[in-house]
């Protein structure tokens, strides 16, 4: 049990979500990151449109509870893919370049950080935290108060 813990410390940590500014940063952080962690960019239409900003408020959340997942956002027509999105089908998020998800038509207009971690959860983009044995959990929290 302690060399699974001691493994799952060892991986990369982020802890933030990354707000990418050209097209070129959102294929790299994707393409030049390890073959082992997951990534979930937010790609969106504007800040402005509510359903985009409540989306990314919520991965900045997400990004701290989940630190060796890779979140990003940018938005799409700095992408290049801004044919493929329009107002009315954001927010979006995608795991890998093909495949877009409209999450309002899970998700509805008015969601919380909760929603999209249980979205995320049960399309396997992350892990159920809930069952996450207590004693991996102490042990966690107790190597990031050791390491503020």
């Amino acid at each position: 049990m302690q060399e699974l813990m001691h493994q799952a410390n060892l991986k990369k940590k982020f802890g933030q979500i990354v707000f990418l500014g050209t097209g070129q940063e959102f294929l790299d952080s994707i393409d030049k990151e390890d073959k082992t962690v997951t990534i979930i960019v937010h790609v969106y239409y504007e800040d402005h449109v509510e359903p985009c900003r409540i989306l990314n408020e919520c991965l900045k959340k997400l990004s701290k509870i989940y630190e060796t997942v890779k979140f990003g956002a940018i938005i799409a027509s700095t992408a290049g893919v801004s044919k493929k999105f329009k107002s009315d089908r954001v927010p979006a998020s995608t795991c890998c370049l093909e495949n877009f998800v409209r999450l309002t038509d899970d998700l509805g207009e008015r969601f919380e950080v909760e929603d999209v971690q249980n979205f995320l959860v049960e399309h396997r983009l992350l892990e159920d935290k809930s069952l996450t044995p207590a004693l991996v959990k102490s042990s966690a929290a107790d190597e990031s108060d050791d390491s503020d």
